[in-house]
């Protein structure tokens, strides 16, 4: 091996490589036209590369899709249990949906028994009106009922 190595190379020109190929020369022409060549090809290469990018962007990793899917159960879960409590205190959908606002079973249960208390003691008490059934003693001594009267009158021409 030792031979070969010290070897003289005979073969070997200036013009040659010691790969055997000839050395070439290129003009800046053939350089700017080789340049362009190959970015048109890494382009194409890469020409989907902004639709992929938009799509990774708008895509949800995973872990955003489980917490949106934990958070979307959890409020089903209140709801459920809103509803379940303002079923067993007789409130309307209606008022629960706007009145039932806590996220625990005791703090819905202590909203629903408070309104359905006071819902009682409306009942309880009915309806008031302040002067229902009364006549001033003398009508013709009301004002409001001379405003009026002057108001509607017809007008005799």
């Amino acid at each position: 091996m030792s031979e070969v190595a010290s070897a003289p190379k005979e073969h070997a020109s200036k013009e040659q490589p010691a790969n055997g190929q000839p050395e070439q020369t290129f003009t800046q022409a053939d350089v700017d036209r080789i340049v362009r060549e190959r970015i048109k090809r890494e382009r194409e290469r890469y020409a989907d590369y902004d639709d992929l990018k938009v799509k990774a962007e708008g895509a949800k990793s995973v872990e955003q899709q489980l917490e949106e899917l934990r958070a979307e159960n959890a409020k089903v879960q209140r709801d459920a249990l809103a509803s379940r409590i303002a079923a067993q205190h007789g409130i309307t959908p209606e008022d629960a949906d706007l009145f039932l606002t806590g996220t625990d079973a005791d703090t819905l249960t202590a909203q629903a028994e408070r309104l359905a208390a006071r819902e009682a003691e409306r009942r309880k008490q009915g309806n008031y009106v302040p002067n229902e059934g009364r006549t001033p003693k003398n009508p013709a001594a009301d004002e409001m009922r001379q405003l009026t009267r002057s108001l509607f009158r017809p007008q005799s021409d």
